[in-house]
């Protein structure tokens, strides 16, 4: 076009004058027409002959920055040992409130996790009970399930936290807690990717939530959980409101009060276990248990002693 072409020719012509006596080297980068070292700083000339500047600072946060920033409620990784989630959920968010603060307590969930600092834990205990002893010697669990959120509830107290269960929550619950920076331990039902998805409560899971987000009209959660199979999980809230509402049944105990539990299908299970003496799941028939009164919809949220909770019941 002339008038581009008579506006380049005058940049140029500019530029020329102002450089005489200097030495001007030009080099070609993606997006303009080359680039000039002049005095008075380093710029480009852009595709319409304008001057612009040869680095230019981004002003829009990458989506990891974002993330990062959205974290208000961020946890150390833990990566589970055995069938384990929501305990070791649980010492991800005692990992981080001692993280802040020393004086809280943390504790391993096993002895096996001695071998792994740094990967089934990142703070050192303070106790030298465990975790996953505590919750059987309760009759809570027989190798780490836990599919009664308030009883993973009772598990923090005993560790000195303060600890409530949300019942029958929403998502506007789950942003409340978030929103004061208290971390969310919540259960799903997971697929393959470690990512929400619909199995009716056969796939059950914990997760801690420790963020949220918006981008284009949709919000995100941002969740981390003892898969440890990526360093933070994005779901759509929408797709984990649908998988929180979806842990209707389980057959991880077979037919709930006949005093047995089946061997497990990928579980070191050599013969049938005795049932914890305080699971009280209602049978639903055909070697299944119902889980949604227990773990459908729950938020567990634990913090140090002295710090209000949002809300729940203890």
């Amino acid at each position: 076009m002339p008038l581009i072409d008579e506006l380049r020719r005058n940049v140029f012509a500019r530029i020329r004058a102002q450089t005489s006596s200097s030495t001007v080297a030009t080099v070609t980068i993606q997006g303009s027409s080359n680039v000039t070292s002049a005095t008075g700083g380093t710029f480009a000339i852009a595709q319409d002959g304008m001057e612009r500047n040869l680095e230019v600072v981004e002003t829009r946060l990458t989506r990891a920055q974002v993330i990062e920033k959205a974290k208000t409620a961020g946890v150390p990784q833990r990566v589970q040992v055995g069938p384990t989630c929501g305990l070791y959920a649980l010492g991800m968010v005692m990992d981080s409130w001692n993280e802040k603060d020393p004086k809280n307590p943390t504790a391993i969930v096993q002895d096996l996790d001695l071998r792994g600092k740094g990967k089934q834990y990142t703070r050192e205990p303070t106790t030298s009970e465990r975790i996953l002893d505590y919750a059987q010697g309760e009759g809570f669990t027989a190798l780490g399930e836990m599919f009664t959120a308030t009883q993973l509830a009772a598990t923090a107290r005993h560790f000195g936290y303060d600890a409530t269960t949300h019942l029958k929550a929403t998502l506007d619950d789950l942003y409340k807690v978030l929103d004061a920076g208290h971390p969310a331990i919540v259960g799903f039902d997971v697929d393959y990717n470690g990512n929400p998805t619909n199995s009716g409560g056969e796939r059950a899971h914990y997760a801690v939530i420790e963020g949220y987000f918006d981008d284009k009209g949709e919000r995100y959660l941002i969740a981390r959980h003892g898969w440890g199979v990526q360093k933070d999980h994005i779901w759509k809230a929408s797709d984990f409101d649908a998988s929180w509402k979806a842990l209707q049944t389980t057959t991880f105990y077979g037919t709930p009060g006949d005093g047995v539990i089946p061997r497990q299908f990928g579980l070191d299970m050599t013969h049938e276990l005795p049932e914890p003496s305080k699971m009280s799941l209602p049978d639903a028939g055909n070697g299944r248990a119902h889980i949604f009164e227990s773990l459908g919809t729950k938020i567990v949220e634990v913090v140090p002693k002295g710090e209000q909770p949002v809300g729940g019941v203890r």
